[in-house]
């Protein structure tokens, strides 16, 4: 391990690249940003502009070999993150493209920080029951778990991390973009769910994304070079009922009133509760019977290792409530 290391974060643009560059760079280490096309502003110096779905990530092979021999450690953000696609869909980037970081990695002699989903713990051997073939995060789910394959199957020093579903910075609520936490929050608080479908004892599970990029930064830092991290709150979660009890105090802060929907049983639902509601608001109800069936499946509680990320990384602790609240806020006020 050289004494000053250059790393490539594929992904620069996407909302874990860019929390990635908004942390303090530990001293000694370079980062090189790599996006298809998107402009990362946190980046220090001029990104590049690489390929993933390509071969030798659109290089020629000079400059492929060139970049190569700058590169220590390789954190893989790139992907496809979007739930409900064809599986084909998810091939070129998620697959694909992590099967071209191994082989970035090979002849850089590099490690791989690779960013995964806690998700996958829904399709371990072990899991409670299996996971619906029509589930709307499977086909993303199983490309993440295939990729995690390409990575174990290489031989590569690599660590895998798997984050919940992200919310904005812990302390002020930013976020790059919008994701599903905020969109399905802001949803069900303007009172536009008329029930919500949920599996009995499952958590809310919502890390907020500064905690991955300080832990990603950490692992670099340290020299770690295998490993699998659950990023996520576990058994520390919330409840589905401390979350509604926040999407009112929120709506309050905001002006509004909200009657709590009910929630209900998802496994008890008639057949046609979701399907006779209107388009915009079944595509929502789906997507949270979808995601609350992975929580049961995953055990109810997904897998964390937040504890030895506080002991070992020295991640700070952080409530998940008032994150929540905090990217609740920012979203409003930030995201429209």
């Amino acid at each position: 391990m050289s004494a000053r290391r250059t790393v490539l974060l594929t992904g620069a643009s996407g909302v874990v690249g860019r929390s990635i560059l908004r942390e303090r760079t530990p001293a000694g280490l370079r980062i090189i940003s790599a996006s298809h096309s998107a402009p990362i502003p946190e980046a220090e110096e001029p990104p590049v502009a690489l390929d993933m779905t390509a071969e030798r990530f659109g290089l020629d092979a000079d400059s492929h070999a060139a970049l190569a021999a700058e590169v220590d450690v390789v954190i893989h953000s790139a992907g496809l993150t979007e739930w409900g696609l064809a599986a084909e869909r998810y091939e070129p980037i998620n697959v694909e493209g992590t099967r071209r970081v191994v082989e970035f990695a090979e002849q850089a002699g590099a490690t791989v920080h690779f960013m995964s989903t806690a998700f996958v713990a829904a399709l371990a051997q072990g899991a409670p029951v299996p996971l619906g073939e029509e589930n709307v995060c499977r086909n993303y789910i199983r490309s993440k778990h295939r990729a995690e394959q390409l990575l174990r199957d290489s031989g590569l020093p690599h660590t895998i991390f798997r984050p919940t579903n992200l919310i904005g910075d812990s302390m002020t609520g930013w976020t790059s973009q919008g994701q599903i936490v905020q969109l399905m929050s802001d949803w069900i608080g303007r009172g536009r769910a008329p029930f919500i479908p949920a599996h009995p004892g499952i958590r809310m599970d919502f890390v907020p994304q500064d905690l991955l990029s300080k832990a990603v930064l950490r692992a670099i830092e340290l020299g770690d070079e295998q490993g699998e991290v659950w990023v996520t709150y576990g058994e520390e979660a919330m409840n589905i009922e401390t979350c509604l009890q926040l999407l009112v105090k929120h709506a309050a802060g905001r002006g509004r009133s909200l009657n709590l929907p009910p929630v209900v049983n998802a496994d008890e639902l008639e057949p046609d509760a979701i399907a006779k509601t209107p388009p915009m608001t079944r595509s929502y109800l789906s997507v949270l019977r979808d995601v609350s069936e992975v929580t049961r499946c995953s055990g109810g509680v997904l897998p964390t290792s937040m504890p030895e990320l506080r002991e070992r990384y020295g991640i700070p602790r952080v409530d998940d409530t008032a994150a929540y609240l905090a990217s609740l806020e920012y979203a409003a006020e930030y995201l429209g």
